[in-house]
């Protein structure tokens, strides 16, 4: 999510959290103007709503990087394990050369770029088959068989699978942004109307102490940068 609407949110998510408060409800609640209560009733939802929109985006996307983790270290493995074997099997039968080319240890594979990853383990693949088609028996006494190259065939397409999801992970999320510009206009409406009445509140002690507690809170805060807080409204009178 956009640190713009990120931290639109937790403006909102502030402004709830006072108008809850016990200590300034009464202040407010059924109180002339009433107009303020039944648009804080209608507040209340809107953003619950939009919270519960921006979680779904964030499971989502969290969902998707474990997932991604995890392919990508079940090949990383599974690489290593098969190219340290066979490797082995290439210098014992003289051919260094094809043994330098797929001989990396774990922390190599790990430091590989996504499509180095997926080009060394196709490359790896391509080797052991090959091996597998000229030279099976000798291959049994390492313990790899066709099924070792079945099986490093399949977390090597499960990964460029994932790894080729950012596209479709790129359109779900600009089609959320989509969805959430309408939803926080219309919360950012709604406020600005209750901006106007706030103003009411001032005539007596406890709704004065609330009116300042709310111009506090309609202060958006840029929570993941440096620069300096901002309020988003422009309150009449004020």
């Amino acid at each position: 999510m956009k640190n713009e609407f990120a931290n639109r949110q937790n403006m909102h998510l502030t402004v709830l959290k006072l108008i809850d408060t016990a200590e300034h409800e009464a202040a407010w609640k059924d109180q002339k103007p009433t107009a303020f209560t039944t648009r804080a009733a209608q507040f209340r939802p809107l953003v619950h709503a939009l919270t519960d929109l921006i979680s779904g985006q964030q499971t989502a996307t969290t969902g998707y990087a474990e997932t991604k983790e995890r392919e990508e270290q079940e090949l990383e493995s599974l690489a290593h394990e098969i190219g340290q074997t066979l490797a082995d099997w290439y210098e014992e039968n003289g051919r260094e050369g094809d043994s330098a080319q797929i001989d990396l240890s774990l922390s190599t594979w790990q430091r590989l770029r996504d499509t180095e990853l997926i080009a060394k383990a196709r490359l790896l693949h391509r080797k052991l088959t090959e091996a597998l088609a000229s030279d099976a028996a000798a291959l049994a006494d390492y313990d790899l068989t066709p099924a070792d190259a079945t099986l490093l065939a399949k977390e090597l397409a499960d990964f460029e699978q994932i790894t080729a999801d950012p596209a479709a992970a790129i359109s779900r999320r600009r089609a959320l942004t989509v969805t959430l510009r309408p939803r926080f206009a219309e919360i950012g409406q709604l406020l600005k109307k209750m901006d106007r009445l706030v103003l009411r509140f001032r005539r007596t002690v406890p709704g004065a102490a609330f009116a300042g507690a709310w111009e506090t809170s309609r202060i958006i805060r840029d929570l993941g940068g440096s620069a300096p807080a901002q309020p988003e409204p422009v309150i009449p009178g004020a």
